[in-house]
């Protein structure tokens, strides 16, 4: 899919350093999905406000589209089924391709796989930028070190400094819209909690889950342990609950609902991921798996608490200050096995969240 740019013309500072000036064509190159694409905000706001007059593309995966046209600061996007997920072989030449057909001056990768690397060095882009890392690295003009277990977004925004851009910007930003954000407002107001009490989003399903190979079904954390957390939220701080999730959920959700004694609107199997930003916009707080609702939040000036068990939540979580991960721990079993539906968020209590959150209250 491809939107027509927004002509912002102009000049500004030459990517390849040189102390010249021309016009500068650049894009970011995302692959994943919903989460690594909010994750990228950061850095494309960074380039906009260090590059204003340049034109710059998000290119990112399908996945993303439902969100594309509330990202800031991009002049154009387009989305690949190519790039969902773990881009394979199979990816490398229409990516290829899609690269070269923008004319790019420079272009920054927010993604360690071969296959897109491999497809702009094909696509004869002068220059190549994103993090080190594996054999591939080497077809990478300019890189930046990983360190393990950092942030995302917090690596890839330090690729705005090969392009000589010092001040970063490091809040994440999604603007959904003001016809979203009206309905959101309707339905917040239909529940009864307009009034001003602490409202935090639980989201007990998997429905929205992306993971980097860990079976989706091991992300979610008990609804039983959802209810108990909002009746303690409920009892405490006299919160209101709004419980999140997808079609797929509804089950999640009704076991959660099963079990809860505080005030709760349940707005899951709303699909429209800008109507959702627009609700957790008027939230408080998120308390979540690994979910791209996390990033959203975020996005939106929503902290998040995110929950991490088979996936690691210092490179998965939600990016800034304000927000918590809870990162579970795999024990070593005593006799040297686990049962088979075991899943490491079975060893996040409900009283670790509920300090978490309590913490950035």
């Amino acid at each position: 899919m491809v939107a027509p740019p927004r002509e912002n013309g102009g000049t500004c500072a030459n990517p390849a350093g040189d102390g010249t000036v021309s016009r500068v064509n650049i894009a970011v190159v995302v692959a994943g999905g919903l989460s690594e694409t909010l994750q990228s905000t950061p850095l494309l706001r960074t380039l906009r406000a260090g590059l204003p007059q340049a034109r710059i593309t998000l290119f990112g995966p399908q996945a993303a589209t439902p969100i594309i046209e509330g990202i800031p600061a991009i002049d154009a996007f387009h989305t690949s089924a190519t790039l969902n997920h773990r881009p394979g072989a199979d990816a490398l030449i229409p990516t290829a391709l899609a690269l070269r057909r923008l004319r790019l001056d420079a272009a920054v990768l927010c993604t360690i796989d071969a296959a897109v690397r491999e497809a702009a060095y094909a696509a004869g882009i002068s220059r190549r930028i994103g993090p080190s890392g594996g054999a591939t690295a080497a077809l990478l003009s300019d890189h930046v070190s990983a360190p393990i277990g950092e942030n995302r977004a917090a690596t890839w925004l330090r690729c705005a400094a090969l392009l000589d851009i010092r001040h970063q910007l490091h809040t994440p930003a999604y603007e959904p819209g003001p016809e979203a954000r009206r309905m959101a407002d309707q339905l917040v107001h239909g529940s009864g909690f307009a009034d001003g009490r602490l409202l935090v989003a639980l989201t007990p399903g998997t429905g929205f889950a992306e993971t980097d190979g860990a079976p989706v079904a091991m992300t979610g954390w008990d609804p039983e342990r959802y209810a108990h957390l909002a009746n303690q939220l409920a009892m405490r701080h006299g919160a209101g609950i709004v419980l999140l999730g997808a079609a797929a959920d509804r089950a999640a959700v009704d076991r959660t609902r099963l079990d809860l004694g505080a005030s709760a609107t349940d707005l899951s199997g709303e699909v429209d991921l800008r109507i959702i930003a627009g609700v957790l916009a008027r939230c408080d707080l998120l308390v979540g798996g690994d979910t791209p609702l996390l990033h959203l939040a975020a996005a939106v000036g929503t902290p998040g608490i995110g929950l991490f068990g088979p996936t690691d939540g210092r490179i998965r979580g939600p990016y800034g200050r304000d927000h918590r991960v809870i990162q579970a721990l795999t024990p070593r079993p005593s006799n040297g096995a686990l049962p088979a539906e075991w899943s490491p968020m079975e060893q996040i209590r409900v009283e670790d969240v509920l300090a978490g959150i309590e913490s950035s209250l």
